[in-house]
């Protein structure tokens, strides 16, 4: 896995071994992310050139950027009223000025409501999700979220939320499934699953449940299986919580831009100290989950 996520304590130097190769590029400029969180839990703001023992050409808060993929078969569908209220109590969790989108997956992804920041939008087109009599497009779904993230030319941190299902066959190719991972992981995706058991047919169950487990391991995302649809009214608004919380924590994070030695080393070794007191998390990706 591509990404580190180290936290340590002010005062002291880290170092950090990294591979060379995927993470840290033969260029002459490298960036990581650093964000300090202070005694109470809360991102600590303010931080200046001065406090960073890096060399620091500029700062940005990056924003997350939701997909809520919804499985609307049958299974997550009866009743209806659990998936929608546990919907409803996601996006308002979710800070002001989040990107959200909303997509069914029922026989074929679509869009219900596309990226907007009008929360209220996005709530109200929570009504407009109807039962789908076709299997959901689970790992298709997947695929077109990560390459709609991975077009995205604006700064962002995109968060992919599938409510699946265990209904349906899945074939899933090993060069579209090595293209997906790929994709996660250069471009600092989240990925949080939820399966509801409904007793799907032949090997959909088992092929969802393994590619959810390795996506949601490797973006660092949440990954829970159930068999009551019940669970989503109590389950989305956790994980709008959590996906909330890691908004506020990435965008209160700087990107640190550092000049890389003449003669790198083969396997460089990654200092950084801040002068604030707080506790510092460093990433190389910038995704906080």
């Amino acid at each position: 896995m591509t990404k580190i996520a180290v936290v340590f304590t002010v005062g002291a130097s880290l170092s950090l071994a990294l591979a060379l190769g995927a993470v840290v590029s033969a260029q002459k400029q490298q960036q990581l992310f650093i964000s300090l969180i202070g005694a109470d839990g809360k991102p600590v703001e303010g931080l200046q050139a001065g406090d960073v023992g890096i060399t620091e050409n500029d700062v940005s808060c990056k924003v997350v950027k939701l997909q809520v993929l919804v499985d609307n078969g049958r299974t997550n569908t009866t009743p209806i009223n659990p998936l929608r209220d546990g919907l409803k109590a996601l996006f308002e969790q979710l800070p002001e000025g989040t990107e959200m989108s909303l997509y069914t997956t029922g026989g074929s992804p679509r869009p219900v409501v596309k990226p907007t920041t009008d929360k209220q939008k996005v709530i109200a087109g929570i009504g407009l999700i109807a039962p789908d009599n076709g299997s959901g497009a689970f790992f298709d779904a997947l695929v077109e979220a990560a390459d709609r993230a991975a077009k995205d030319k604006e700064p962002g941190f995109a968060v992919i939320l599938m409510v699946g299902s265990d209904l349906g066959n899945i074939r899933v190719l090993d060069q579209e499934y090595k293209k997906l991972q790929q994709t996660v992981i250069d471009k600092g995706i989240t990925v949080h699953i939820t399966v509801t058991a409904g007793g799907g047919t032949t090997n959909g169950g088992q092929v969802q449940t393994d590619v959810g487990l390795a996506m949601t391991k490797l973006s660092g995302g949440k990954y829970e299986t159930f068999s009551a649809v019940n669970r989503l009214a109590t389950l989305l608004p956790e994980l709008g919580q959590r996906i909330a919380a890691s908004a506020v924590r990435q965008r209160h994070q700087y990107r640190v831009t550092y000049e890389r030695p003449d003669k790198p080393a083969a396997q460089p070794r990654i200092g950084a100290t801040v002068t604030k007191a707080g506790d510092v998390q460093l990433s190389l990706r910038g995704n906080l989950p």
